[in-house]
């Protein structure tokens, strides 16, 4: 097996891939090793790229920082694209199985559970009383069930056309109001026969 050494770190090189690897863990590649040796961390989210192309050349002046994107969509041949699509036809029945299976719902609970206590509070304004509050819930726009529900009646979200137990007008009510009649006229009718049939 080839080796080689960067400021007495030892290198090996993967003859699949053909990138010059640490021996030693965590596994890291020659070119990062001595991108960052001169510039310092790779930023999240991107890449370090051999300008002409020859994994072997690792001088600095053959290296540049570009976007994952911008990597991954330059590095993307037909061949690689036909490759990954057949990858992905063996992979995803397997990742199906495994997140339906107990470990797969085990662990993507805990990682929910994870992932909501870790979610910092922001600050937001509710949009019926204007009063700010603060929660986890990005996507939340009231302060309270009761602001929620008074904005749908406000708003006639939930309102339906119903017909008058006395008169047979129709009429327009919220769809959780019990009311049965059209007008007070009406309800005092409606109370009125309800209460003679009661004394029956």
């Amino acid at each position: 097996m080839e080796h080689k050494f960067f400021f007495e770190t030892k290198f090996y090189l993967d003859k699949k891939t053909g990138y010059w690897i640490t021996t030693t863990c965590p596994k890291k590649r020659l070119h990062v090793v001595v991108w960052e040796y001169f510039n310092g961390k790779v930023p999240e989210k991107f890449h370090v790229h051999h300008k002409d192309e020859d994994k072997s050349n690792n001088d600095i002046s053959n290296l540049e920082l570009i976007s994952a994107h911008d990597h991954m969509s330059m590095h993307m041949t037909e061949e690689n694209r036909e490759r990954a699509r057949k990858l992905c036809g063996k992979i995803r029945p397997l990742t199906k199985e495994w997140h339906s299976s107990e470990v797969g719902r085990k662990w993507h609970k805990e990682h929910g559970i994870s992932g909501w206590e870790n979610r910092e509070d922001i600050e937001i304004q509710c949009i019926h009383c204007e009063k700010m509050f603060s929660t986890k819930a990005y996507h939340s726009i009231f302060c309270s069930p009761s602001c929620k529900s008074a904005w749908r009646r406000q708003e006639g979200l939930d309102d339906i056309d119903v017909k008058c137990t006395v008169c047979g007008k129709i009429f327009r009510k919220n769809k959780y109001d019990k009311k049965k009649s059209c007008s007070c006229s009406c309800s005092a009718k409606l109370r009125w026969s309800e209460k003679r049939e009661k004394d029956k």
